[in-house]
């Protein structure tokens, strides 16, 4: 099946690119339309439950809608409910397309699509996570190429690479095929086992050059790229293949999918590229384009120099749709100010323009104070160790010698002293390099929204986004009220987070409209049925709120209604990794670190496995730099040190009502900002299938499982042992 290449200006029209994708779906579309079949059931569009999806489904759909084509969207939170919507399209004899966004790159997409869903059924794949399966690159046939569209992320050679069994994927393609189309010998050698290594390698150099002319003449007679030919014996069937080549090319196929999980480009990125070929990119999309690059870079999806990259060809963008404005005071390293709309811009209310900007790692710092921003910042925890006393001292004498007094820092952003405010990176660039903090900022965009709303950098976007997906329901979250803290955190009030009270989006009073029919439908249920059952539900009401917040036209009401649970999130992070740290509770193996979260005020917000991962990133940058002697490595040798600083982090939190802990895996690295490949999916299936622990694998993440109460022992005790023995 064709992986698309990304758009390019030497592109062939004819050839398969994302352009032609598209106007296959909007040409399927008008024809069923025209036969009578205009309504959402024909184009199905799935999308997982995060982020980078719901920032891909919000542009995908707006491009539909420009075209007038009728669609459906179904939120799906992991496999089990991916099976449950796939088994409902199987009766549906409407369905001509199927999209999935940001899921199905892990997935055998012919098996477990093709032959369940109508043969008239066309499958599109737009997914950041890698690595790809590899029958959706060298699997399902001639109807597979046909009838599957995977939205890749490389330049044209790729899919020519692939198809062609260039040198990128030789050893991949020939294992793949070997084991899926040869037959197996029962013998444990044959007559290629008797040839020496070199001859074997010339012999097939020699099969591969004499098949180049006759590979060529079939792909222009059947249009089809050309297969491998099989190895033929005197009877004229495919050669068997021994068990020893068998287990080689096994061992070849385990090693690909054992080097780890990874990102590729965002689902967003792929759309505004899709977008850009058409010709009709504009400043909505571009946005969340910009939120889709962001949320990569500040989940460590993807590391400093790829942001680096995708930022410039963004910052291209900016340029070339929103006007030049005056340029904005620089700092004393040459950044723009983070505060361009105080000082280079005049107040415009049809000002929704976006403008390049230095954004600080702290937290939410221009919707909070700047105290608690800095004090809930994974990376000043991790160069001041915040969750002590000295540490905390140490940032409010970081604060005195910049000339901020604390009663300035605990004000609100916007209420402090304007000067402080554009002299903040000029004192921050001369003073915070004392203190260890080298890497205090990074390159990234802001909005404004005319006088509707105060500016929104992208991290505060994608932080306000993420904590809808987490916590718009479901869950008791006590945030602060707005004005209430001026004189500092003891003098602050609170209330419960409600999103009636923020304004509910469209599609989520539908769905709160629909729960209270069943209410009134059903009141032969239990109180404790009914509240299973919303609870059952509230992700997806979660999403929608995501999405609504999303929606194009300037309408940040939702996102800057969810700021004040952002924050309230974060606190629940920090406070949480705090205690653990504090109370000893993470223990240093010889290949992770391990912490058991069992009881505390926030132990219903750390079951969403989202929540859990931030706490886990968050413990890795925390503890770096300052649990790098508590490994059992033995001895203290700089690679001893280094081992430590990057070991990976697991947490396990006690879902009480389910009777399971929900575990995720997150790599470490000696360095702040670098990504490495997570090995943790195998790894989880492997630690279940040796401790014989009750395990659910159900999320589009291969890092998160979910294991009962009983088991969580015998499988870290299994996970240790596999760590030991494929992770060092």
């Amino acid at each position: 099946m064709p992986v698309l290449p990304i758009p390019s200006a030497y592109s062939d029209e004819l050839s398969p690119s994302y352009p032609q994708a598209y106007a296959q779906i909007v040409a399927r579309s008008r024809k069923a339309i025209a036969q009578g079949q205009g309504g959402g059931n024909g184009l199905v569009i799935m999308v997982a439950n995060d982020v980078d999806g719901v920032c891909g489904a919000r542009m995908f759909t707006t491009l539909l809608t420009s075209d007038s084509i009728p669609h459906r969207i179904f939120p799906v939170e992991g496999y089990a409910d991916l099976e449950t919507r796939t088994q409902s399209l199987e009766t549906n004899s409407e369905l001509h397309t199927l999209v999935l966004l940001s899921l199905g790159s892990l997935l055998p997409l012919s098996s477990h699509f093709l032959t369940r869903l109508n043969q008239n059924v066309h499958l599109h794949v737009l997914d950041a996570h890698r690595p790809w399966n590899l029958e959706n690159l060298f699997g399902g046939g001639i109807e597979g190429r046909e009838r599957v569209w995977v939205w890749g992320d490389e330049g044209a050679d790729f899919d020519q690479d692939i198809a062609q069994g260039g040198k990128r994927w030789e050893k991949e393609r020939k294992a793949f095929e070997a084991l899926e189309y040869e037959p197996e010998s029962d013998s444990d050698s044959d007559d290629d086992s008797d040839l020496d290594p070199e001859e074997s390698s010339e012999e097939d150099n020699t099969d591969r050059d004499d098949r180049s002319d006759e590979d060529s003449n079939s792909e222009d007679e059947e249009g089809q790229p050309p297969r491998r030919r099989r190895k033929i014996d005197e009877s004229g069937q495919p050669k068997p293949l021994s068990r020893s080549k068998r287990r080689a090319h096994a061992i070849t196929i385990n090693r690909y999918y054992q080097a780890g999980t990874h990102f590729g480009q965002s689902v967003a990125a792929t759309v505004y590229m899709l977008a850009s070929a058409l010709g009709r990119e504009d400043n909505d999309l571009l946005w969340l384009a910009i939120l889709g690059l962001t949320h990569q870079y500040i989940a460590t999806r993807i590391d400093r120099d790829r942001y680096d990259v995708l930022h410039t060809l963004y910052t291209d963008e900016v340029a070339r749709l929103n006007l030049p404005t005056v340029p904005a005071p620089t700092s004393r390293n040459g950044h723009a100010s983070a505060e361009p709309a105080i000082s280079s811009t005049l107040a415009n209310p049809d000002d929704h323009a976006i403008r390049p900007s230095e954004e600080l790692r702290f937290m939410m710092y221009r919707h909070w104070n700047l105290y608690d921003s800095m004090f809930h910042s994974g990376y000043v925890a991790s160069k001041m160790g915040i969750w002590r006393e000295k540490g905390k001292g140490r940032l409010q004498g970081m604060l005195a010698k910049m000339g901020f007094s604390l009663a300035q820092c605990h004000q609100a952003y916007t209420n402090m002293d304007i000067s402080l405010k554009r002299n903040l990176f000029a004192r921050m660039d001369s003073i915070a390099p004392e203190y260890g903090l080298v890497e205090l900022t990074y390159p990234s965009f802001t909005r404004t929204y005319g006088f509707r709303s105060l500016p929104l950098s992208a991290a505060d976007a994608v932080e306000s986004v993420g904590a809808l997906l987490e916590a718009a329901v479901g869950v008791r979250v006590e945030v602060e009220v707005e004005g209430s803290k001026g004189g500092g955190e003891w003098f602050g009030s609170s209330r419960i987070w409600s999103l009636d009270a923020n304004g509910l989006g469209k599609k989520t009073a539908e769905i709160e409209a629909e729960d209270k029919d069943e209410d009134e439908d059903k009141e032969e249920e239990t109180n404790g049925e009914r509240k299973r059952k919303k609870d059952e539900r509230a992700w997806e009401k979660c999403f929608w709120s995501s999405f609504d917040a999303l929606r194009s036209g300037g309408d940040v009401t939702l996102l800057h209604a969810s700021l004040p649970l952002c924050m309230s999130l974060q606190k629940a992070i920090i406070r949480q990794g705090s205690a653990l740290i504090d109370k000893s509770k993470i223990v240093s193996l010889r290949w992770f670190r391990l912490a058991v979260i069992t009881e505390g005020p926030d132990l219903s917000l750390f079951v969403n496995p989202s929540t859990l991962s931030r706490l886990a990133l968050w413990l890795v940058d925390a503890l770096r730099d300052r649990l790098a002697g508590m490994s059992s490595i033995g001895g203290r040798s700089e690679e001893g040190k280094r081992r430590s600083k990057s070991l990976p982090v697991v947490l396990a939190c006690l879902d009480e009502s389910a009777g399971t802990y929900v575990v995720v895996g997150v790599t470490g690295a000696p360095e702040f900002g670098d990504v490495r490949k997570n090995k943790f999916g195998l790894a989880f299936q492997d630690a279940a299938s040796d401790s014989a622990a009750a395990a659910k694998h159900d999320k589009f993440d291969t890092s998160v499982v979910e294991v009962r109460k009983e088991d969580l022992a015998s499988f870290i005790e299994s996970l240790q042992q596999y760590s030991t023995e494929r992770m060092a």
